[in-house]
């Protein structure tokens, strides 16, 4: 575990809109076939690994509860993410991800839940594992509950309805390249 003292820079990025770009008829992305990468994700990752963030993915992935797809898939889909990125060495430090949702249909998951964002349950987890740099910790989403997310975690919010991650936040988002 890192150490509390030591303040840690984070990149927040939703998954499905930012860089997931595939859109199946019910929006819902729960198998790995309707993953496919929105261009410039992955150079954006390795870009920010480089500039000493910890890139997290924060995602709302109701489609469990909902009974499209099983919980598995969503880990699937995160291997392949981690095993794509490593063959250009780099990595996403955590996945975390809210399969609650309160008109689901499995029960084991329906039901209301702090992680689901716009609430900020999965921001208090990274939190308890890093003492995050709000000043300069930021998320991107395609959605306004991430906006809001970043509202009530007190970090930046950033809208990304572009091609390419990684010229969105080469014009849009000034990163710091300091290590405390």
């Amino acid at each position: 575990m890192q150490s509390k003292k030591k303040l840690q820079k984070v990149a927040f990025l939703d998954r499905d809109g930012v860089i997931n770009s595939s859109k199946p008829n019910n929006g819902y992305i729960g198998h790995l076939k309707y993953f496919k990468w929105v261009p410039g994700a992955k150079r954006a990752i390795q870009f920010l690994k480089k500039k000493n963030y910890r890139v997290v993915v924060v995602t709302n992935q109701s489609g469990v509860a909902r009974g499209y797809f099983k919980i598995s898939n969503v880990y699937k889909i995160h291997n392949h993410i981690q095993n794509e990125l490593k063959n250009i060495s780099t990595f996403i430090d955590g996945f975390y991800f809210c399969p609650f949702h309160k008109d689901g249909i499995v029960k084991k998951y329906k039901k209301k839940s702090s992680l689901r964002k716009p609430k900020i349950g999965m921001f208090n987890l990274v939190k308890k594992k890093w003492n995050i740099d709000k000043k300069n910790s930021f998320i991107i989403g395609d959605q306004e509950t991430d906006i809001e997310f970043a509202k009530r975690a007190k970090i930046r919010g950033y809208f990304f309805k572009e091609k390419n991650l990684y010229k969105f936040i080469k014009k849009n988002i000034s990163i710091t390249n300091y290590k405390n």
